[in-house]
């Protein structure tokens, strides 16, 4: 049986993000033209395919093995044609979406975008603050082309890549007494803390210290990290951050940053997307935009 490879696309593009309304917007045509498409493929396969819930299009079982059978090729075939096609960089207008935690976009974003504004100064981007608890379906459903954390993200069929290693500091007030100039574990117990909320991924040192058995005084807990800097200086509180971001400190002479009294491994912060069906000429350039502009960091 032979089949328009758009109604493919439109298969899979509906299977990927359970939506009508998203593969409309993600395939740049209208939520009309999806439905009426979506009808012919029922036809064709005499199913159902989905079933509209309050969750989204749900596949039948069938469209789960039609899916498994037809999503492989149809990206082959997407690569095949990108290889000989080239996505106009100097003329599109696309808007990509990245996932970024709000200390992320401090150090990332000004580089992305001045990169961006350099080679394409077209193409437009839009922020999501990083959920940890919804990042891997809004990568597969293409809520965000991109996301960069700290976390590594369990599922298979994302890509990922490591951008480099990082290490936690202490950002504290200056009139936090010390003993001879060294933040002890004492110390870093008995002081007050902010923290950010776990959904950001920044929850490495509350699982150790809860390995160990300790506890620390948290008086305050945030949604974003780049609202603190005036609590730390006025309000003698320590907040454990990225040493990248603490290096966004070092003039202020308020604050000081401290290495950990205790040892951590580095976490690993990285790239993740989605190998989607279509738009693959585009989202190989974003990708790889986004490596050679941020592999020197």
């Amino acid at each position: 049986m032979m089949i328009d490879l758009n109604l493919v696309k439109v298969f899979i593009t509906i299977y990927d993000t359970q939506s009508v309304s998203i593969a409309a917007e993600r395939l740049n045509i209208t939520q009309p033209s999806v439905s009426h498409n979506l009808s012919r493929l029922r036809y064709i396969f005499k199913d159902q395919l989905f079933t509209r819930t309050k969750d989204g299009m749900i596949p039948t079982a069938y469209s789960a093995q039609l899916y498994e059978s037809l999503n492989q090729p149809f990206i082959d075939i997407e690569n095949t044609i990108s290889k000989v096609t080239n996505f106009d960089i100097a003329n599109s207008e696309r808007c990509f979406k990245i996932a970024l935690t709000d200390i992320g976009a401090m150090y990332f974003l000004p580089k992305i975008y001045e990169s961006l504004e350099k080679i394409a100064p077209n193409i437009s981007l839009e922020v999501v603050t990083v959920d940890m608890n919804k990042l891997t379906d809004w990568l597969i459903t293409g809520k965000v082309d991109a996301a960069i954390c700290n976390r590594n993200l369990e599922d298979r069929n994302l890509n990922t890549l490591r951008l480099f290693q990082e290490k936690y500091v202490c950002l504290l007030s200056k009139d936090i007494q010390l003993v001879n100039h060294q933040l002890t574990l004492e110390t870093f117990l008995k002081e007050n803390h902010a923290v950010v909320l776990a959904s950001t991924g920044h929850n490495l040192i509350e699982n150790y210290l809860n390995q160990k058995g300790l506890r620390r005084k948290i008086k305050l807990r945030v949604p974003q990290f780049s609202i603190l800097n005036e609590l730390i200086e006025k309000h003698n509180l320590i907040v454990t951050v990225p040493m990248r971001i603490g290096a966004f400190f070092k003039s202020n002479t308020n604050i000081k940053i401290y290495d950990l009294p205790f040892e951590l491994p580095e976490i690993d912060v990285t790239l993740h997307w989605y190998k989607k069906a279509g738009d693959i000429t585009a989202q190989k350039w974003f990708i790889d935009f986004l490596q050679d502009t941020l592999s020197q960091s």
